[in-house]
C-alpha cells in the first residue's frame, strides 16, 4: 500500500476573515467547495479552510511551509502586522518561524 497526503484541512470559524489571513501570508485561493476554501499550493497535497467548529477540542496539529528564504518571509509578514510567536528555531535539521492564525492554529514557515 502506498500512501499519500491529500488534503490538509484547517478549521476556521471566519472563512473569510482566514482567507484574508493565508493570502496575505503568501496563499492563492483556489475552488470554493460549499463551507471550504482550498488554497492553493505547490505539489499533489490540497490545503484547505473548513469552516465550522470542531467539537474534538483544541488542534494539536501543525502544518509547516515550505519556504526559501526564512527571514525574509517573516520580516514580510510583520509588515503585515503578522508576526511569528517567537524566535526562529533551528532544529538542526530545518530552521523554523510559528504563527497563529485568527483561530490560534499554528503555522509554521520552515526552511531546510
Amino acid at each position: 500500500m502506498s500512501l499519500q497526503v491529500d488534503t490538509v484541512f484547517i478549521w476556521v470559524t471566519d472563512l473569510d476573515a482566514a482567507v484574508e489571513w493565508y493570502t496575505t501570508v503568501g496563499f492563492e485561493t483556489g475552488p470554493l467547495y460549499g463551507t471550504w476554501q482550498v488554497m492553493n499550493v505547490d505539489g499533489d497535497t490540497r490545503f484547505a479552510l473548513q469552516q465550522g467548529i470542531r467539537e474534538e477540542g483544541p488542534s494539536t496539529a501543525v502544518v509547516s511551509f515550505r519556504v526559501t528564504d526564512l527571514e525574509a518571509e517573516v520580516e514580510r509578514l510583520a509588515g503585515h502586522g503578522i508576526v511569528a510567536r517567537d524566535e526562529i528555531t533551528d532544529s538542526g535539521t530545518a530552521r523554523f518561524a510559528a504563527f497563529t492564525d485568527p483561530d490560534d492554529n499554528e503555522i509554521r514557515l520552515l526552511e531546510r
